[in-house]
């Protein structure tokens, strides 16, 4: 046996386009497939195909993961690892439907070997060379690099060979022609095709809502018949509605009726219970409810996560119901909940794989025997998992995606519906477990849908995500009102103000990609400072206006950089922090540091030195520092306003009774100006830090605010910057697309 150690050099991919056989399976390394003797075939990416390729050649030989790293992903280890892991999982999976037997097998912290040998095809040269030679030629050769040709008394001589070398040269480059001219065909009818699959069959939606408000996470009952959903009307909490597809004419049945706010519902399999999460405003204590469509009452079920949003789903038998919450110290943050037990209390499920991402949303494969689950390393980063309840293990099905809201099973159990944010605008999207193939389905502003039933329809609600950026006058004697400074269909948000600069810093997706951008007070003369076609996040003026700290998932990577960008020569310098999410970072007072967030307390990193220390103890997430030296930092929300006292000790100076925010404040001179949530509103609010005193200034719409997001002062002109939703409403929409049929 040929043991090949971690330290061997390993050689380079020997890119084999001819096909070959493995036990049985003819593996087409052009056309990325795999197909079975009685013709099924099966697609395979890209990578999974070059591993393949590569046990092929090293076999019998032990291949370790250090190898196959340096040969398909050239030696990047970052993005390698998992990337492995998910190329043997796709290989295996596929395999498996094709062979019954184990054609690849896994040797504990070695590496990987190939069971078989494969065998090459090469129809064309061999069948050419048939003719040439009068010596029987198998079409068939091995591929391991052990077996040669052997001489036959019977060769033809030197001169022969090389005639027939030519002619053969000649009627190859013939055959190859007419190949390329049938493959080009090919793809000319299956475009064709397409284009009138397409037209025969277009794209149709249908708005179901035209009300006030938001209407969001509809679900479809069994039956096919009901669609349950929240809504919520302006300056009102959220309830569930009932619409009958039947009888779209009729009124929406109300189905709730309480002060706190109903969301995301799911159907119970006998279409007589609805499932849902309340929370109490401002405050959010999470509640899982059970809704009798019957009689109209609920009951609590259990407990959930303060301040998070709720995903739930019900198994296909519906059994258990499954919801994520707070993490639990061994990582385990999906609950199940048995619904046939009256008396069953939540059990936090183990968590094998992944533990360190929380999970959020999650679906139900058809067949109850796979969760398809969504887990978020950090603000910048949230992947499709497919999760084996029979064995724990976890697969990544989505290596760069941002933020995904609404995940469901096609009924054939080999694909998903998702909806993702790329670059500020959300689209639909549909993800072949098996080869692992994406295609946008052409949905804009999609989030949050149904099942998808037999005939390829679902319902989801359209929220249009163009957020806008506007101020707050905070000049004496002048009437409070929100003027805009853009109003676009490109995105904007996050703005900061330098007052040493006279300039704004923002995001916005006005390139096609969200970047780092800068223009003048009123908005004029916008100049994009990033090129990174990547996720960029809450970017921050160092106090001299001449530098930019920012948060960045850079393509490729699933961990966010705190970056800082010097805006007169454009130069990036990415900070060693060694966190995996920074948050919303800050500078320090003399621009030499920059503070941000990591497991939940304020650090502070040296720009020179790359020295950290830590600055809070019992937590800590955002920070300003005020013109004295004053520390002032927040918690969480409904945690109050904290000081950071010279000797490390912290001090609570607003509570969270009277103190909601954890990042929409800021310092203007000697008080601090936050945005209040109380019931349905949002009230400006003032501390005044030598008083002590809490004063409500005005209160704001509050379906036009993003409560969550930082806000910043403008020293000259006395206003406060602010993040828009420009149109904060969202409706309910039926959606039929001949990709779903």
């Amino acid at each position: 046996m040929n043991l090949v150690t971690d330290n061997d050099m390993a050689e380079p991919l020997k890119t084999q386009t001819s096909c070959f056989m493995l036990a049985g399976i003819h593996v087409d390394p052009m056309a990325l497939t795999l197909t079975a003797p009685d013709q099924t075939t099966l697609a395979i990416q890209q990578k999974p195909m070059e591993v393949l390729q590569f046990l092929v050649q090293q076999y019998p030989k032990l291949v370790s993961r250090e190898q196959l790293i340096d040969v398909v992903w050239a030696g990047n280890h970052y993005v390698g690892e998992k990337a492995l892991t998910n190329a043997i999982w796709q290989l295996r999976h596929q395999l498996q439907q094709l062979a019954p037997q184990e054609l690849i097998s896994t040797v504990r912290k070695k590496g990987y070997r190939l069971h078989q040998p494969a065998q090459l095809i090469d129809p064309l040269t061999v069948a050419e060379f048939k003719e040439a030679s009068p010596a029987p030629v198998d079409a068939i050769r091995s591929l391991d690099g052990m077996s040669q040709m052997q001489s036959d008394p019977k060769t033809p001589s030197t001169t022969d060979v090389q005639h027939k070398s030519q002619q053969l040269f000649h009627r190859s480059n013939r055959n190859r022609f007419w190949l390329v001219m049938l493959l080009c065909t090919v793809l000319l009818v299956t475009a064709g095709s397409w284009w009138c699959l397409t037209k025969a069959n277009p794209v149709k939606e249908q708005k179901l809502t035209h009300g006030s408000g938001r209407a969001v996470f509809p679900t479809l009952s069994d039956d096919g018949r009901y669609l349950a959903f929240s809504w919520r009307k302006f300056e009102q909490a959220s309830d569930l509605y009932l619409m009958d597809l039947q009888s779209p004419e009729q009124q929406f049945k109300q189905l709730t009726f309480t002060n706190d706010n109903e969301s995301r519902p799911v159907w119970g399999r006998d279409n007589r219970y609805l499932y849902y999460s309340t929370t109490t405003a401002v405050y959010g204590r999470c509640q899982i409810m059970q809704l009798d469509l019957v009689t109209l009452s609920s009951k609590k079920l259990a407990s959930c996560s303060r301040h998070s949003t709720v995903y739930l789903d019900v198994s296909p038998d519906g059994r258990f119901l499954l919801f994520n919450g707070s993490v639990t110290d061994d990582g385990r943050s999906l609950y199940q909940l048995d619904l046939q037990n009256s008396e069953g209390q939540p059990v936090a499920l183990p968590c094998k794989r992944n533990c360190q991402h929380r999970v959020r949303d999650v679906a139900f494969s058809p067949d109850g025997k796979y969760l398809a689950m969504t887990r978020r390393g950090n603000a910048l980063s949230e992947q499709i998992y497919l999760h084996e309840l029979a064995t724990g293990e976890e697969t990544q099905l989505t290596q760069s995606e941002e933020d995904i809201l609404g995940m469901e099973w096609h009924p054939d159990g080999r694909r998903l519906v998702y909806g993702a944010s790329r670059q500020g605008k959300r689209k639909a999207l549909l993800l072949d477990i098996q080869s692992g193939s994406r295609e946008d389905l052409g949905v804009a502003d999609f989030a949050g849908h149904s099942r998808i039933t037999p005939d390829g329809v679902l319902y989801f609600h359209r929220l249009n995500s163009a957020s806008q950026l506007a101020y707050l006058p905070l000049q004496a004697g002048m009437a409070g009102a929100l003027f805009p400074l853009t109003a676009s269909d490109e995105r904007y948000e996050s703005p900061d103000y330098s007052a040493a600069r006279q300039a704004i810093v923002y995001v916005s997706n006005g390139s096609g990609y969200m970047e780092i951008w800068m223009a003048a007070p009123d908005m004029s003369n916008p100049k994009q400072l990033t090129q990174l076609h990547g996720i960029v996040k809450n970017p921050r003026w160092s106090n001299d206006g001449q530098k930019v700290v920012f948060v960045a998932r850079f393509a490729g990577e699933e961990n966010d950089r705190l970056t800082v960008l010097d805006t007169n020569t454009g130069q990036l310098t990415t900070l060693a922090t060694g966190a995996n999410s920074h948050r919303r970072p800050s500078w320090w007072p003399d621009d030499q540091a920059v503070v941000y967030t990591s497991g939940n307390n304020l650090h502070r990193i040296d720009l020179a030195s790359g020295q950290i220390s830590r600055l809070t103890r019992e937590g800590g997430i955002f920070s300003r520092i005020a013109d004295d030296g004053s520390f002032y930092f927040t918690k969480g929300t409904n945690q109050g306003l904290w000081l950071l006292l010279p000797d490390g000790k912290e001090q609570q100076v607003v509570s969270g009774e009277q103190f909601s925010p954890k990042y929409a404040w800021t310092l203007v001179g000697q008080d601090v100006y936050f945005l209040q949530q109380k019931p349905n509103q949002l009230v400006l609010s003032r501390f005044e830090r030598q008083t002590g005193k809490v004063q409500q200034l005005q209160l704001l719409p509050a379906e036009q605010l993003f409560p969550h997001n930082t806000i910043s002062y403008d020293p000259q002109q006395q206003r406060l910057l602010l993040e828009l939703a420009a149109f904060p409403r969202a409706d309910i929409v039926k959606l039929e697309h001949p990709l779903l049929k």
